[in-house]
């Protein structure tokens, strides 16, 4: 089989155009994958940003709530200072049972002296211990009335906590909180 000059060259020639058309074809390829790979990495960036934004605002939340939580944890230990601080004052005001035995047995030696005065007929001190003997029992009657005796073993009505009122403000009833 002979070929010809003809032959050869156009055989040549289909070569050649097939490795241009297939050069052309493989930039073409690289090109589109490179794009591909560009929108790739720029929707990656943009993922990474959004994510590393989101991270960056949740850290800031998180600090916020802390501090907020450190702020009203506080506001809390302060409350219950203050609180601890009325009680202190209020249990030391409180007329004890001890206490008000002692009035009365102030009061009873006060009439017993005023009954002696009476009777050695000193008039004016025998008035000042009936007075006085008055007065005892006027304290204690006032006293053991308006203040409350505290008794250990009695159980107390509890307060209501900060949340507890903030609910009761919102909801129009206190709700039990877990602890």
């Amino acid at each position: 089989m002979n070929f010809t000059t003809i032959q050869i060259l156009a055989f040549v020639g289909a070569v050649a155009a097939m490795a241009i058309v297939f050069g052309l074809g493989y930039l073409e390829g690289r090109r589109a994958a490179r794009q591909d790979l560009e929108h790739l990495a720029t929707a990656n960036r943009q993922l990474v940003e959004n994510l590393r934004h989101r991270a960056e605002r949740a850290q800031h939340e998180h600090t916020i709530s802390r501090l907020n939580a450190a702020q009203a944890l506080e506001h809390l230990t302060e409350e219950m200072d203050a609180t601890r601080a009325q009680l202190a004052s209020l249990q030391q005001r409180v007329m004890s049972e001890d206490d008000a035995n002692q009035l009365i047995a102030m009061a009873e030696k006060l009439s017993l002296a005023a009954n002696t005065f009476a009777g050695l007929g000193s008039t004016d001190q025998a008035q000042v211990c009936r007075r006085l003997s008055t007065h005892a029992r006027a304290l204690f009657d006032r006293y053991w009335q308006t203040l409350p005796t505290i008794d250990p073993l009695q159980p107390t009505h509890r307060a209501l906590s900060t949340w507890e009122r903030v609910d009761a403000g919102h909801t129009g009833a206190a709700t039990p909180q877990c602890m």
